[in-house]
This record gives C-alpha cells, sequence and structure tokens, in this order.
C-alpha cells in the first residue's frame, strides 16, 4: 500500500482525466459540449481542482506562443476513490470573434487534474475552428 502511495505521487498508478468532446470542428460562437471522465488510480487521492484551459497555439517567427483565452472551472475539490469513475459535464461558447484554424493558428482544450501531494495529470484535446459561411 505505501508503496502504491508513493508511486501515485510520482503519477504511476495515479487519477486521471480525459476530455471526450461531441465534435473536434466548429464555428465561432458555437457551444462544444462533451464530457469530462475522470478514473481513479490505485489508491485513493484528493483532487484540489478540475479545470479546462482554452488556448491558442500561434507560430511566429519560427516560435511557439500558446495564449489562454478562457479557463473553464469544472469542480473544486473532491476525494477520488481507488479506481472509481466519475463523469462530468462540459460545455463551452466560443468567442464569436476569434480567428478561424489555419497554418500557424490552431487551437486545443487542456484539461488539468490538480492533485494534492502528486503530479497533476494532463489530457490534449485540439478543435479546428472554420469560419462561418456568409449569407447573402
Amino acid at each position: 500500500m505505501l508503496l502504491r502511495k508513493m508511486m501515485s505521487r510520482l503519477g504511476v498508478g495515479s487519477a486521471y482525466v480525459d476530455l471526450r468532446l461531441n465534435k473536434h470542428m466548429l464555428n465561432p460562437g458555437d457551444v462544444i459540449e462533451g464530457q469530462l471522465y475522470i478514473r481513479g488510480g490505485t489508491v485513493e487521492q484528493k483532487i484540489k481542482k478540475l479545470d479546462v484551459d482554452f488556448v491558442c497555439k500561434t507560430m511566429r517567427a519560427g516560435k511557439e506562443e500558446d495564449t489562454v483565452i478562457a479557463t473553464i472551472p469544472i469542480a473544486g475539490e473532491f476525494v477520488i476513490e481507488e479506481e472509481e469513475t466519475k463523469m462530468l459535464p462540459f460545455r463551452y461558447r466560443l468567442p464569436d470573434e476569434i480567428v478561424p484554424s489555419q497554418q500557424g493558428v490552431s487551437y486545443r482544450f487542456i484539461t488539468r487534474l490538480h492533485i494534492e501531494d502528486a503530479v497533476d495529470t494532463l489530457d490534449f484535446d485540439y478543435i479546428q475552428i472554420v469560419p462561418k459561411e456568409k449569407k447573402f
């Protein structure tokens, strides 16, 4: 038991999170929905918080730059039991005036499971933003 606790603090056998989106191609202003799937590891762990960053990644002069557009709080403190499964809903409305995905501009959600006294768990989900069709 002690070995499992020590290993989970290093991230081995720790709880993890997976954001499962209902679609990956969206227009500016669209609402994206999905589920956050949280799975407990080999030991009970206290989660400090769960949040999702919406990030724009740009390439400028050969260098990557990440800009956090929004941080979406999902849950505060809770305990995830050994091998327990939790599902939480996810919903976010994209900004109306967002630049569509293109060469040098991409978007992703970074989900962070902040675990007390352990390595935080991350999940990355890319989306593509396409321009709205113009109506005449």
